[in-house]
């Protein structure tokens, strides 16, 4: 985009003679929503400035200053709406997705970018991501938030899921996630007050924002599940657990823990997995916030 000399006092005239046309015009409204809409643009942009001189104040991390602006998400929205944001709009979008991998490794899956199409990102799901019903949850929860916030010029987010690796799949390869205007509440990322210390085959069962979960220990990594058997319903903290598969203690049905409580009986079940992660100590699981 071409740079624009603008004379702050030409402008501010300009803008001042506007709202006055707008004042003296016959319908009130149209005179409010002119004013609303100098004094949201301007609250916007103060923000903004006021978000620059806070960075500025901050001590060298080491980063080039452009790159420690594009981090905050108000100045990042504003250097994209004007063609201003120094890193380039794949390396943001696999940037989010490196944020979100760990989670994904630790089901035994991944994720790769496919195609990124004027506004529309296309992510290849892996291993156990690829085909499960639980996929959507972890793009709604997780991929697409990270890439939105990433890259607000992006409009949809996609999965681009093989065939041959999709166990539940039986119609097209292409699952569709739902546009910016209906997207879902970000998840509430809810502390559980225990420790990140894993002990293996250990299975804890918690409450959480009025909802049962269940967390585990697998060889050094902590999983988190609704506490709810995707076959008879029953709560499984009483189950027994082989190894990754868990068996549920009232109907016996088995699902593996490390691949997204996909069901090892072939019954085409799965558990309902949640995003858990340990930060500064603390282990934290994302629980919806329509239902949290």
């Amino acid at each position: 985009m071409q740079a624009t000399t603008v004379d702050p006092r030409v402008t501010s005239e300009r803008l001042e003679a506007l709202l006055a046309d707008f004042g003296s015009s016959a319908d009130p409204h149209l005179a409010d929503a002119a004013e609303e809409l100098v004094r949201l643009l301007m609250q916007l942009y103060g923000a903004g400035l006021r978000r620059i001189m806070e960075i500025t104040a901050l001590p060298d991390n080491g980063a080039p200053f452009p790159e420690r602006l594009a981090d905050d998400e108000l100045i990042a929205s504003l250097l994209v709406l004007h063609d201003l944001h120094p890193i380039d709009l794949e390396t943001r979008v696999t940037r989010a997705i490196d944020k979100v991998r760990p989670y994904l490794g630790s089901h035994g899956g991944g994720v790769q970018v496919d195609a990124i199409d004027g506004d529309v990102v296309r992510l290849r799901m892996e291993g156990s991501c690829s085909g499960c019903p639980s996929s959507s949850i972890t793009l709604n929860h997780a991929l697409q938030r990270a890439i939105l916030e990433a890259a607000p010029e992006i409009a949809r987010v996609e999965a681009v899921e093989d065939e041959h690796d999709n166990e539940y799949a039986s119609g097209p390869a292409l699952v569709q996630i739902d546009g910016l205007s209906v997207l879902p509440p970000p998840p509430e990322w809810t502390e559980l007050g225990i420790s990140p210390v894993v002990v293996n085959g250990a299975l804890t069962a918690i409450s959480a924002s009025g909802q049962s979960l269940l967390v585990a220990g697998l060889e050094g990594t902590l999983y988190a599940y609704r506490n709810v058997c995707a076959s008879c319903g029953a709560a499984l903290a009483a189950g027994q657990l082989d190894g990754e598969i868990l068996a549920c203690p009232s109907c016996a049905a088995r699902f593996d823990l490390r691949f997204a409580g996909r069901s090892a009986d072939g019954a085409g079940l799965h558990l309902d997995p949640l995003p858990l992660i340990v930060d500064a100590g603390q282990v934290q699981v994302a629980l919806p916030a329509a239902t949290a």
